[in-house]
């Protein structure tokens, strides 16, 4: 299994490599000097889904077409005990977890960020990348014009636009690419969910992250199992 994790661990970084080139960001002019990539970690232009990712997980469960696992019976991909940061439980965590009620045998340490080892960001796409904060998030949706599209530049993908507030054409698109619980792929063209790298405080068996729909967008929390998208960063 280690192997197979380094492989695909591997292709990630390829992959991350052939999705960056001349033009692997857009400067929206934030606060914060913040920018943001054009396309979502697996994908190789904007309107592409890309991979889905559990939280902190920096290997997909499913790719191209292939589970990492066979799927059995109560053990379907995006799971609790699939999940590589716990011991096949919620009430098992590994690794990021403030509350020993949460932890394995009572595991704590107290982290509420991903480090760049847990981090698919940083893994795929290298030094100086990584998944957004809840800041950064929140910073995005304050500071940037969201226009909602079912047909991103005629390719027939649903998302939203994120445009610089003053400087025509600037841009990123965020696909509505939906989310994986267990091998079930859900709501795909009418949600996007995007990671953050920022652990629920309350409640250490949730991450925090970006969901939308039409007319809708706000940070939440949910289940770090879940497969969901993930944008990176840089500054």
């Amino acid at each position: 299994m280690k192997r197979l994790i380094s492989s695909f661990a591997a292709v990630m970084i390829v992959i991350g490599v052939m999705a960056q080139g001349k033009k692997s960001y857009v400067d929206l002019g934030l606060s914060s000097g913040t920018l943001w990539a054009t396309c979502n970690v697996g994908a190789k232009s904007p309107e592409q889904y890309g991979d889905y990712f559990g939280w902190g997980e920096i290997v997909p469960h499913f790719y191209r077409g292939r589970w990492s696992k066979p799927l059995q019976d109560g053990y379907y991909g995006y799971c609790w005990p699939n999940y590589r940061l716990c011991n096949r439980s919620f009430k098992a965590l590994t690794k990021y977890c403030c509350n020993p009620e949460y932890g394995d045998n009572g595991f704590t340490d107290y982290r509420i960020m991903l480090n760049p080892e847990d981090d698919a960001a940083s893994v795929a796409m290298g030094k100086g990348w990584c998944i957004p904060t809840e800041e950064q998030w929140r910073e995005l949706i304050d500071e940037c014009r969201w226009t909602w599209t079912d047909n991103y530049k005629n390719t027939s993908v649903a998302g939203y636009i994120v445009a610089h507030r003053y400087k025509q054409g600037v841009h990123i698109f965020l696909p509505a690419a939906g989310f994986y619980d267990k091998n079930r792929l859900n709501q795909v063209a009418i949600t996007g969910d995007y990671w953050s790298s920022v652990l629920d405080r309350d409640n250490s068996s949730f991450a925090i992250f970006v969901s939308f729909h039409y007319g809708y967008c706000d940070i939440v929390s949910n289940n770090r199992f879940y497969g969901i998208s993930v944008r990176a960063v840089r500054r």
